[in-house]
């Protein structure tokens, strides 16, 4: 039977079954919300739903692509049926293709590399907005969390330009959607990280070392992990943030300061 009993808020996760992601919907369930979990391989999210059940808190896992607008219907499909509602969406499924550890040079990048970052990190986002927008209109309220990315914002010498590209287009998407939906009630903002320690980030070739040379760049001379994007995203995502929208926040430790 569909959960419709209480007005218990419904928050989906894409990409989260780890990282970013999976701290994400942790702190999110600890706020008292159901979170729904997503991810592209079933066993990888049904483990993180299982970590996230023992705590006692309400989660589902839905795997799928995000960038495949079928797999996108289903994923709301089984939030509907289940739910009824859907009150946070945080669009944090995103890909960092390398070459040989490395963020490719624009001549070296294939054409795939390229397609399918834009795909997942911007298409994506796209794709679920769009299909949670009539849901939160129902109820005149509804927070859209974007994860960009220092990329988005800045030339750091560390990522591509496939992936700059997809998170700067997030920060644009996130604008003109706050624009069109704030009279709903809605609200639309990004967040920015700077280098976090993740499974992601260590993909880098020499990852300590690029961890060196960001906290020599850094004013509090440190990395991030991934409870500091987390507990941002847990304020933007409740009554508190209420008049903030259209807005990026950068979780840099200063590296970046426009």
């Amino acid at each position: 039977m569909p959960a419709h009993d209480d007005h218990t808020r419904v928050a989906l996760i894409t990409g989260s079954n780890q990282g970013i992601g999976y701290a994400i919907a942790e702190r999110l369930a600890a706020d008292g919300m159901r979170v729904v979990l997503n991810g592209r391989r079933d066993a990888a999210v049904e483990e993180a739903v299982r970590k996230i059940a023992g705590t006692g808190a309400r989660a589902i896992g839905v795997a799928g692509d995000v960038s495949s607008e079928r797999a996108v219907a289903h994923m709301f499909d089984r939030i509907k049926s289940q739910f009824g509602r859907l009150d946070v969406v945080v669009n944090n499924a995103g890909i960092a293709p390398r070459i040989d550890g490395r963020s490719p040079r624009v001549e070296d990048t294939p054409f795939e590399y390229w397609e399918r970052t834009i795909a997942v990190n911007l298409t994506g986002a796209f794709l679920v907005s769009r299909s949670a927008l009539p849901l939160m209109r129902t109820h005149k309220w509804g927070r859209i969390i974007n994860l960009s990315s220092q990329s988005g914002r800045m030339y750091t010498g560390f990522g591509s330009a496939c992936y700059a590209a997809s998170k700067a287009g997030l920060i644009g998407f996130s604008r003109v959607l706050a624009g069109e939906t704030g009279e709903y009630g809605i609200t639309v903002n990004c967040v920015s990280p700077g280098r976090i320690k993740t499974a992601m980030a260590a993909t880098f070739a020499k990852a300590d070392e690029v961890d060196q040379q960001y906290i020599a760049r850094t004013p509090l001379r440190k990395v991030g992990y991934p409870n500091d994007v987390a507990s941002t995203v847990s304020f933007l995502a409740s009554d508190e943030a209420s008049f903030i929208t259209g807005a990026v926040i950068d979780i840099t430790g200063g590296f970046f300061m426009p």
